[in-house]
């Protein structure tokens, strides 16, 4: 509404350059190398810096065209021109095909965590997760998909979903959090547990007050005022995973119960808030089930045509790509084979790695519904078939 001040919108490129140095970077080595080494096929391409640091990672199917575009930039408006000049070297690798460069984009990605990379143009962009981080006193977080893979704060994490819509997810949380105890509160909230060795538990001059009303309301363990052990917090917390991993029902008959007992006292007020309390948690169950179901699908096999009719095989099982090869390679093939084998783990839940692969199989199939021709459910099939 209000915009950016007008002295940010219009600065020259004199003063732009003066505030970036780095910009006067020369180029032409750069586009030489390009113009004399890239081919305009499938690729992966990434900008490095000068202290050898990956600046941004890019595919495309015409590597070289695309390639050769980033010179042709307006500097230093553009963002990708203003990259280059920090860029000390390009790299690339060439893929058999599309999918192939977008797999291993993915993967950069997420393993170098680019400066230059924008997220939210991404897949992940479009779909929310609930987070169990590795801490302490851990919480139920809703977040973007997007701000989860690639985070460094996601390390070790647990995550469930992804789901289309937040409101609902947020809603049957909290229901959940206010069912087992679990706390709420943001990370500014200092948690003092009953066994971290408190010195001061039993005098009155330092008796702490919670940070919220839930402690009061018999909504929440009471992490923050020393109210529970960290084993009392984490039994909850694992009721709370058991019912997301469709383990137990616990939070869901202990409503039912609740509501019951409301009925027959003739408080339908409170019947009524239990009620709608009950029919939150039946959706997120409903939204797990159909996680789990799509986690717990049997592996197929995906056949994509390739340069000069070189075609490429994948195996795809609990929504990652397991492992992949050359059609014409037969011991790939026979290992892929073995791999299919296998009998596959009971998936319930992600993790941060494999949830940028799911949403990506996810959106590349939607989008290119041809491609559904080329899967099988297994890999001798996709053989003879495709």
């Amino acid at each position: 509404m209000f915009g950016p001040p007008p002295t940010a919108r219009t600065r020259s490129a004199a003063q732009l350059s003066f505030l970036e140095p780095v910009a006067r970077l020369d180029t032409s080595p750069l586009r030489e190398l390009v113009r004399r080494n890239a081919q305009n096929v499938p690729g992966v391409y990434r900008m490095i810096g000068a202290r050898g640091d990956v600046l941004y990672v890019g595919k495309s199917r015409t590597l070289r065209t695309r390639l050769l575009s980033y010179f042709r930039l307006p500097w230093p408006e553009h963002r990708h021109a203003r990259m280059l000049r920090e860029t000390a070297n390009i790299e690339w690798d060439v893929m058999p095909n599309e999918f192939a460069a977008l797999l291993r984009e993915a993967r950069l990605i997420r393993a170098h965590l680019p400066e230059y990379n924008k997220r939210g143009a991404r897949p992940l962009d479009q779909w929310w997760v609930i987070v169990v981080r590795r801490e302490p006193v851990p919480r139920l977080r809703v977040q973007r998909a997007s701000t989860v893979s690639g985070s460094r704060a996601g390390a070790g994490a647990t995550v469930i979903g992804p789901f289309a819509h937040r409101a609902p997810l947020v809603s049957a949380v909290r229901v959940l959090n206010d069912a087992l105890g679990l706390r709420d509160c943001a990370d500014r909230v200092p948690m003092v547990l009953r066994d971290a060795g408190d010195f001061f538990a039993d005098d009155a001059r330092y008796t702490r007050t919670p940070g919220c009303h839930r402690y009061e309301t018999r909504r929440c363990l009471g992490p923050c005022v020393a109210a529970c052990s960290q084993a009392e917090y984490l039994t909850q917390l694992t009721r709370a995973q058991q019912f997301i991993n469709g383990i137990s029902d616990e939070p869901q008959v202990a409503l039912e119960q609740e509501m019951a007992v409301a009925s027959a006292q003739l408080s339908f007020e409170r019947a009524g808030w239990l009620r709608d309390r009950l029919a939150a948690l039946e959706t997120l169950n409903a939204q797990l089930t159909r996680v789990r179901e799509a986690l717990s699908r049997p592996s197929f096999a995906y056949r994509v045509p390739g340069r000069a009719n070189a075609d490429w095989l994948y195996l795809v099982r609990e929504g990652r790509v397991l492992a992949d090869t050359s059609v014409a390679d037969p011991h790939g093939v026979e290992r892929l084979l073995a791999l299919e084998s296998q009998p596959p783990a009971r998936a319930t839940a992600l993790t941060v790695d494999a949830l940028e692969e799911l949403t990506l199989l996810e959106h590349w199939f939607r989008t290119r519904g041809e491609e559904q021709l080329r899967t099988a459910p297994t890999i001798r099939e996709v053989l003879t078939s495709c």
